[in-house]
């Protein structure tokens, strides 16, 4: 929130462009009778409390917070919302998230998650946000994930390519079925989301090149 103000401060600053996630729209009771979510829906706060989904809280609390700071200060806001970001390490030590995906690919973990994920390349999202910032006519919210997939399907993928690797092969927990409309950051010009098969073949190779696996 420093920031928006200080943007506001500035006087110069003609947009900001925030990194939200899909986090702030999926996690909701009546999410299974939405196909597709689109940038209109909202995570439920209560339904995260319930669950203890204390990101997904954070990332809906923050956007919300964001979006009122914006609409009082005439502030030109553009939010991307990335779901589960896959890819090249862009960075020395794996993310969180990609981390994740290290523990279940070399086995120092014993069980995944029992739900469907979106998923989107790395390269995908940074695309999204030049166009998010350089685009007169973005504006909202913009989604970008590629494919809903439930991590049961990703697990038979990477052992089916990688079966020298000791893969996890347990799963754990309830699932949470949902679909992602992307439509509105294709109209704006980005070309054609990478496949789920393109995003997990780049993340371990450079897993590889990194010494990770």
């Amino acid at each position: 929130m420093n920031v928006l103000k200080s943007c506001k401060k500035a006087k110069s600053v003609k947009r900001v462009v925030l990194t939200s996630s899909c986090s702030s729209i999926r996690y909701r009771y009546d999410v299974q009778q939405i196909d597709p979510l689109n940038e209109s829906h909202w995570s439920d706060t209560e339904y995260c409390k319930q669950y203890n989904l204390w990101y997904a809280y954070a990332k809906t609390v923050a956007e919300k917070e964001a979006w009122s700071v914006a609409n009082e200060s005439g502030i030109n806001l553009v939010v991307v919302n990335p779901s589960y970001v896959v890819g090249p390490l862009l960075a020395p030590q794996p993310t969180s998230t990609i981390q994740k995906i290290l523990e279940y690919v070399n086995g120092s973990v014993e069980e995944y998650p029992n739900m469907a994920v979106g998923f989107v390349h790395i390269d995908d999202v940074v695309a999204a946000h030049i166009l998010a910032m350089e685009k007169k006519e973005a504006a909202g919210r913009l989604i970008c994930s590629s494919t809903v997939a439930h991590w049961s399907d990703v697990i038979q993928m990477l052992k089916s390519k990688y079966p020298s690797y000791p893969i996890v092969d347990n799963r754990i927990g309830d699932n949470n079925t949902h679909n992602m409309d992307s439509s509105k950051i294709l109209q704006l010009g980005l070309p054609p989301l990478k496949t789920l098969e393109k995003m997990f073949d780049d993340c371990i190779k450079s897993f590889q090149e990194k010494g990770f696996l």
